[in-house]
C-alpha cells in the first residue's frame, strides 16, 4: 500500500513539475512591460564567412546575419497590435529559380481600434536584394540586385446607420540593377482610394474615388536611353440597386476615368464616361432574363482599361473622337439534367473618327454541362456566359474544360484542357481566346522510388489579328530513388508585353502596334538539378541552368543570355543550422553593347534560433 502511494506521489510530483515547467515557458513565450504592453521575440542569429570575385574585381571576409520577429499589443489586441519582422543578410535559397542571396530589410504592420468603429492598419516594407530576377514571361529571369520600399495606411469609418468610409493611401518604389546592363530599372507608383457604401429604404449605394500615379524607367536594352514612363489616372463613380419584384435587381450607375502618359515624345491622355442601367429577373427558378442600357464615350480609351486596369493606356487617343449607345438583353432556361438554354440579342450604335455604325447580334445556344466524373475517371463540362462588365462590353463568353484522372497499377495519369472564347463588342466586335492544357504522369518504383513528370501549355490571343498572341510551354521531370533526386525543366515562351509599373514584363495579346511601353519577347530556359541527403538532418542541392531571351521593342533589339550554377549544402542540429553555398551567374546583355559578365559568389555560415521572451 505504502509503495502504490509513493508511485502515485511521484506521477503527482511530474505532473505537477510538467505543468510548472508549461507555466514557465509561457511566461517566457511573453513578456509584459509595465500594465498594458505584452510582447514576444525570437529569431536566429548567425556569423559566417563570404566571398566574391568576377569581371568586377574580388572581396571575402567574415560577416554577421539574422532575422527576429517582435510582435505583440498594447492594453488589448483589438486596440492596438503589431508585429516587426527585421532581417540582416538572410538567405532565402529555397529554390534554384527564385534564388535570393542576401537580403536585408524589415516588414512592419500594426493594426488599430480592430472591432471598433474606425478601424485602421499601417504597414511597412524595406527590403535590399542582391540575386533577384527581372521578369521575363514564362521563363527564368535575368539576374540583377534590387531594392524595393511599400507604405500603405488604411482607416474605415464604420459608424450605424450612416455611410461608411473606407480610405487607402499606398506607395510603392522598386530600383533594380540588371547584370550585365548600364543604368538602373526604376519604378514607382502611388495610390488614393475612397470607398463609401449606404443602405436606405432598399436601396444599396455605392461611391468611389481612385487616384493613381506611375512611373517607370526602361532598362536600357528595353530603351538605350533609358527613357522613363509616366501615367496617371482619376476615376470616380456611383451606382445605386434596389430589389426588384420575381427576384430582380435594378442596377443603375456612372463612372468617369481621366488618364495620361509620357513616354519621351510619345503622350496619351483622354478620359472616359460611361453610364448603364440593367434590370434583371428570375420570375422562377430554371427561367433569368436581363435587359441593359450602357452608353460609353471615349471607346478606345475603354477598351484600353478593359484590359489594363489601373495601368497606362497603351494606345493613342488624342484628338479621336468616339462614343457608343449598346442595348443587350439575356435570357436563360435551365432544361434540367445538365441542359440550358441560351438567347441573347444585342444592338450596338457607334461613332467612332466621325463614321457612325451600329450592328445587331442575335443566337439562341443550347449548352450541356456535365461536372461528375464519368467512368470514375472523366470530368466533362462547357457553357456559356455573359461577361458584360463597367468598363469591358464583353458579351458572351465560351467556355469548356476536360480532365482526365486514371491509376493504373503504380501508373498515374492526369490530363485537362480548358477553352474559353470571348466576345467584345466595344469598338464593333472582335474575339480573344485562350486555351491551357496539360497532362502529369507519375509512376513507382518499389516502396522508395518515383518518376514525376509534368507539361503545361498556355496560349492567348485576338482571332482576328494573327501573331498577336502569348504562349508558354513549360515541361519539369523529377526522378527520385531514396535519398537521391535528379529534375529536369524546360519552358518556352513568346508574344508581346508591357512593361509594367512593377518594372517588369507583363503579358497581353492586344499589340497592334509596338509603342514605347510595348515589347515582343521570345524566351527559352532550360536546366537540370540533383538533390542529396547523405544524413538525417543534411540536404545538399546542385543546381544548373541557362536562359535565352529576344525582346523588340519599338527602338531596340537584344538577344540576352545567362547560365547559372548554383549549390547548397544545410545541416540542422537542434537550434544550430550549418549552411554553405557558391553561386555563379554568366550573363550578357546584347543590346548594351558591352562584354558578357562573370560573378562568383560563395559562403559558409553558422546559426542559431532563440526564443528570448
Amino acid at each position: 500500500m505504502y509503495r502504490r502511494s509513493w508511485v502515485t506521489l511521484r506521477k503527482i510530483r511530474q505532473v505537477g513539475a510538467l505543468a510548472l515547467l508549461g507555466c514557465a515557458m509561457s511566461a517566457q513565450a511573453q513578456v509584459a512591460v509595465g500594465d498594458n504592453l505584452n510582447m514576444t521575440l525570437n529569431g536566429d542569429v548567425a556569423i559566417g564567412y563570404s566571398g566574391d570575385f568576377g569581371n568586377n574585381g574580388s572581396g571575402h571576409g567574415l560577416y554577421g546575419a539574422g532575422t527576429g520577429q517582435l510582435s505583440g499589443y498594447f492594453y488589448q489586441p483589438n486596440f492596438l497590435s503589431f508585429n516587426i519582422r527585421p532581417f540582416y543578410n538572410r538567405n532565402q535559397d529555397n529554390s534554384s529559380y527564385t534564388s535570393v542571396l542576401r537580403d536585408t530589410g524589415v516588414d512592419a504592420s500594426a493594426n488599430i481600434f480592430g472591432g471598433s468603429h474606425f478601424p485602421g492598419s499601417v504597414s511597412y516594407s524595406k527590403s535590399f536584394v542582391n540575386g533577384s530576377q527581372f521578369g521575363i514571361p514564362g521563363t527564368t529571369g535575368l539576374i540583377a540586385d534590387s531594392s524595393t520600399r511599400t507604405f500603405s495606411v488604411t482607416w474605415s469609418e464604420l459608424l450605424p446607420n450612416l455611410p461608411s468610409l473606407t480610405a487607402t493611401f499606398g506607395d510603392t518604389s522598386s530600383s533594380s540593377s540588371i547584370q550585365g546592363d548600364a543604368g538602373t530599372t526604376d519604378s514607382a507608383s502611388r495610390t488614393f482610394n475612397l470607398l463609401s457604401n449606404y443602405k436606405i429604404d432598399g436601396w444599396g449605394l455605392t461611391g468611389f474615388l481612385t487616384h493613381q500615379n506611375f512611373s517607370v524607367t526602361l532598362p536600357s536594352f528595353l530603351s538605350p536611353t533609358n527613357s522613363r514612363s509616366e501615367s496617371s489616372g482619376t476615376s470616380y463613380g456611383v451606382s445605386a440597386t434596389h430589389p426588384l419584384p420575381f427576384s430582380g435587381t435594378f442596377l443603375a450607375g456612372y463612372n468617369r476615368t481621366n488618364y495620361s502618359s509620357e513616354t519621351g515624345t510619345y503622350l496619351n491622355n483622354g478620359s472616359t464616361d460611361t453610364a448603364e442601367t440593367t434590370v434583371a429577373f428570375q420570375p422562377t427558378g430554371r427561367f433569368t432574363v436581363s435587359g441593359q442600357v450602357r452608353y460609353t464615350g471615349n471607346l478606345i480609351g475603354a477598351l484600353q482599361q478593359s484590359f489594363f486596369p489601373g495601368g497606362p493606356p497603351p494606345l493613342p487617343t488624342n484628338d479621336v473622337t468616339s462614343h457608343g449607345i449598346s442595348l443587350n438583353t439575356f435570357g436563360t432556361y435551365n432544361l434540367g439534367h445538365g441542359f440550358i438554354l441560351i438567347g441573347y440579342v444585342n444592338r450596338q450604335t457607334e461613332t467612332f473618327e466621325g463614321i457612325d455604325s451600329s450592328s445587331t447580334r442575335a443566337g439562341g445556344t443550347l449548352t450541356y454541362s456535365y461536372s461528375r466524373p464519368l467512368f470514375g475517371m472523366l470530368y466533362v463540362s462547357f457553357g456559356m456566359v455573359n461577361n458584360a462588365s463597367n468598363t469591358g462590353g464583353g458579351s458572351l463568353g465560351y467556355v469548356g474544360n476536360v480532365s482526365l484522372k486514371r491509376q493504373l497499377g503504380r501508373w498515374q495519369l492526369d490530363t485537362d484542357f480548358s477553352y474559353a472564347q470571348n466576345v467584345q463588342t466595344i469598338i464593333n466586335s472582335y474575339t480573344t481566346s485562350n486555351y491551357s492544357y496539360g497532362a502529369m504522369v507519375r509512376r513507382k518504383f518499389g516502396t522508395n522510388s518515383n518518376w514525376t513528370a509534368s507539361y503545361r501549355g498556355i496560349q492567348t490571343g485576338l482571332t482576328q489579328l494573327p501573331g498577336y498572341s502569348n504562349r508558354a510551354d513549360n515541361f519539369i521531370t523529377i526522378l527520385t530513388r531514396g535519398r537521391y533526386a535528379i529534375s529536369g525543366s524546360y519552358a518556352k515562351s513568346h508574344g508581346t508585353a508591357l512593361l509594367s509599373t512593377a518594372g517588369v514584363l507583363t503579358p497581353t495579346a492586344l499589340a497592334p502596334l509596338i509603342g514605347p511601353d510595348q515589347a515582343v519577347y521570345d524566351g527559352t530556359a532550360y536546366g537540370a538539378g540533383l538533390s542529396v541527403t547523405p544524413l538525417k538532418r543534411m540536404i545538399i542541392n546542385i543546381n544548373w541552368y541557362r536562359t535565352r531571351s529576344d525582346t523588340l521593342t519599338a527602338t531596340t533589339f537584344s538577344v540576352n543570355n545567362s547560365e547559372r550554377y548554383y549549390g547548397q549544402m544545410q545541416y540542422n542540429l537542434r537550434k544550430l543550422s550549418f549552411r554553405a553555398g557558391y553561386w555563379r551567374v554568366y550573363q550578357g546583355i546584347g543590346a548594351t553593347g558591352l562584354p558578357p559578365t562573370t560573378r562568383n559568389t560563395y559562403y559558409f555560415n553558422i546559426s542559431r534560433w532563440f526564443n528570448i521572451f
